[in-house]
């Protein structure tokens, strides 16, 4: 039985939420950020010439051996292995039936193709194939983890009738000037293609970077600011409470998670959650006020023809038409983003780092 984590939904909520919540919200009701006078929630501190360390995006030796390892992987073909055992890094192809006090339970029976060492099943299973040959049938004792997604089984000690069907290993190919043509790249020899993975790396890491430290300058500008996080705008702490809602709600159902199963399985009451979510709206609508008050003090605005150029290089990127992009992301949204961004690389242009 596949084990599955309720996590990373919520790893990825943090991210998604931030996102929606800092850039958007205030275009679903007559009020909106256009109108609304930030100096009269906000008092902006220091956000000029912040001090702040740099980030390393030096790209080593290893990084681009590990880049061209995961290329040789992908490429690998598998090939089916006989007189030996299965050991880590085999794929193995297996039938199991589970049972809990001799009774098959839910979910505890099928057929499958197991990397053993991917950490796919509970602990203690794929340990148990390695050694066996194919042909073999054996039976593995097991205990599902306590915080295990059903609470049916948690913590349930259960026995598993393992066959294994085959055995197959990848094997990897070799780097050479001729399989580096066969790639989507211009490179054409080892070293130019070592050289290809350093720059792409190196593009990857100071974009990175930069997004983390004007994240944190942008933090650092709204720490500094002063306002009374109980006398916002009603109207935009709400709105910010029911994105979070509706967010959260839109993502764990990617996952086939209604709402009511993700408050069970993080252990949270309705009203847990709301409170947590106007906690969050407060924060969010004060660093939204803040970006509005900085962007006003330095005349950032965000022209028409800005939000028309980023709905086409979006559109271009994923291959799809500017009409579809401009129905998934409202205009009001995409402004308020836009100017986020703007007020981000004011900071950026700003900031002092530290030697």
């Amino acid at each position: 039985m596949k084990k599955q984590y309720m996590g990373r939904i919520a790893c990825l909520l943090t991210i998604v939420i931030s996102v929606t919540c800092l850039a958007g919200c205030g275009s679903k009701e007559a009020d909106s950020l256009d109108t609304v006078d930030p100096f009269e929630y906000v008092t902006l501190g220091d956000y000029e010439g912040l001090k702040i360390d740099a980030i390393d995006t030096t790209v080593s030796e290893g990084d681009i051996q590990a880049n061209i390892d995961n290329v040789l992987k992908a490429k690998a073909e598998a090939t089916e292995v006989t007189g030996r055992a299965a050991k880590l890094g085999d794929t193995v192809n297996i039938d199991y039936i589970g049972t809990e006090n001799g009774v098959p339970f839910d979910g505890g029976t099928g057929s499958y193709d197991l990397e053993l060492g991917s950490g796919s099943f509970i602990p203690g299973f794929e340990e148990g194939v390695v050694g066996m040959k194919k042909g073999d049938t054996k039976v593995l004792e097991l205990t599902f983890p306590e915080d295990y997604h059903s609470t049916d089984l948690a913590g349930k000690a259960v026995e598993f009738e393992v066959t294994v069907n085959s055995i197959s290993e990848n094997v990897l190919p070799e780097l050479t000037d001729e399989f580096i043509k066969g790639l989507d790249t211009d490179a054409t020899t080892i070293d130019e293609y070592r050289e290809s993975i350093r720059a792409a790396l190196t593009e990857q890491k100071e974009a990175s970077a930069k997004a983390t430290i004007q994240s944190k300058l942008l933090q650092m500008a709204v720490e500094n600011a002063e306002f009374d996080e109980d006398k916002l705008p009603e109207w935009l702490v709400s709105q910010n409470a029911t994105d979070y809602r509706e967010s959260t709600e839109a993502m764990v159902a990617q996952y086939g998670v209604d709402f009511a199963s993700y408050l069970e399985q993080t252990g949270k009451t309705v009203e847990e959650f709301d409170t947590e979510a106007r906690e969050y709206a407060r924060e969010i609508s004060g660093s939204q006020l803040v970006v509005l008050a900085i962007a006003k003090q330095q005349g950032l605005s965000v022209a028409d023809k800005d939000m028309e150029d980023y709905y086409v290089e979006y559109a271009a990127n994923y291959g799809a038409s500017v009409d579809m992009i401009k129905n998934a992301i409202p205009k009001d949204d995409l402004k308020n983003y836009l100017l986020q961004q703007k007020v981000m690389d004011y900071l950026y242009s700003e900031a002092i780092f530290n030697k």
